[in-house]
């Protein structure tokens, strides 16, 4: 059985050769940050790769990467909040599709209805651990000429009919911050195919001096890109770990249904960053929050209702209150007022009253424990 997130003597080797080489910083050349991004090029099949600081930033950049700016819209989930930040990052206005009750991830129905003469980009989170319908959100962007932008964070080896998470869209974003299976703490990697999209990106990252345009250099550190080489091959094993817990908790519910896990569809890998389910027991005469006070006392330590609300009614979207004044959404550049109210994503809405979510990372023995306590809370449940 594979260890969870573990440095030995080959973490310290890498850290010791960049060290040595008194090169830790990542301006002009930098040999352990260029064998990172070649690395994931290699594994993952992507033609281009650039580290960054953390996710979010890969995200802000990558929005910027694809044009939206004052006025411009991008399309984003419902059910996190990363890609409506990064939007507002850029000053843009997110808009916010609904996602399917059963995968959890974007519905392309809504997708379709949310775009408008001056959406520019899609940000599709690959929720959990599941990469979302991405042959129909590719083609609606087609039509509509949008960058795809895939949030990665949660799900690094994941597989849509054999491509993997963040080569499907146009840029993918990965997160190596302390909870995600390919940890240095924090930092990240974009993966891109176009060299246009790619100078974009580097103008957001990294300059020396002066900047081409607005950026905050969002450059990884040389020590980050040593461990994080040598954590990626460590990182199947890590998911290995996550995957097996996983199967406990989708065990401990298989004679139920009062608790719903997110469906995989045909064709699709979950890598399983959280195991996600929703509660369906309010019908059946037990409310979520008697099953969460059952599940309580026998020890189940979960993720209830994830942020409670979706993003979009949370203040820091809603007001917003990011840069003062109402911007960007009463910036006179807008085509259409944002509408960020209850109903807007019904999908979205009930999947996060009946959430559920557990993390699978960490002492395999602990989640395997987890998940007896879970089944248990269910036999008492249903008396």
């Amino acid at each position: 059985m594979s260890k969870w997130h573990y440095f030995d003597d080959e973490d310290l080797a890498a850290v010791k050769e960049v060290l040595d080489s008194g090169k830790v910083g990542t301006i002009g050349d930098s040999p352990a940050l260029e064998a990172l991004q070649q690395a994931f090029c290699e594994e993952f099949g992507s033609p281009y790769a650039m580290g960054v600081c953390n996710a979010m930033a890969g995200l802000h950049s990558a929005v910027a990467a694809a044009g939206a700016g004052a006025g411009d819209e991008v399309v984003v989930d419902s059910l996190v909040g990363f890609g409506a930040v990064a939007v507002l990052f850029n000053n843009a206005i997110p808009v916010f599709a609904d996602v399917r009750r059963d995968t959890h991830t974007m519905d392309p129905a809504s997708l379709r209805e949310r775009i408008s003469e001056r959406t520019k980009a899609v940000i599709v989170t690959q929720l959990w651990g599941l990469i979302a319908d991405m042959d129909e959100i590719l083609q609606i962007a087609r039509e509509h000429n949008l960058v795809v932008i895939e949030d990665c964070a949660h799900a690094i080896y994941a597989t849509y009919n054999g491509k993997y998470a963040g080569t499907i869209g146009d840029i993918g974003v990965f997160s190596f911050q302390e909870s995600k299976q390919l940890s240095t703490g924090d930092g990240g990697m974009v993966l891109y195919k176009d060299p246009e999209i790619g100078e974009r990106l580097n103008e957001m990252i990294t300059f020396g001096t002066m900047p081409k345009r607005i950026a905050l250099n969002y450059r990884m550190t040389a020590v980050t890109a040593a461990i994080a080489r040598v954590q990626l091959k460590k990182t199947p094993g890590y998911i290995d770990i996550c995957v097996k817990s996983a199967q406990h908790f989708n065990d401990a519910v298989a004679d139920t249904d009062l608790i719903v896990p997110q469906f995989v569809p045909e064709g699709r890998v979950n890598t399983y960053h959280l195991w996600a389910a929703t509660y369906e027991g309010d019908d059946k005469g037990l409310s979520y929050d008697e099953f969460q006070r059952i599940a309580g006392e026998q020890g189940v330590n979960f993720m209830w209702r994830y942020i409670q609300k979706p993003p979009y009614l949370h203040d820091v979207i809603r007001q917003p209150i990011a840069f003062g004044r109402g911007c960007p959404l009463s910036c006179p550049l807008r085509a259409r007022d944002a509408m960020y109210y209850e109903g807007l994503c019904p999908n979205a809405e009930e999947i996060m009253s009946r959430l559920m979510l557990a993390y699978t990372g960490g002492d395999p023995d602990v989640n395997a424990q987890t998940a007896e306590k879970l089944h248990k809370a269910i036999e008492i449940a249903t008396g």
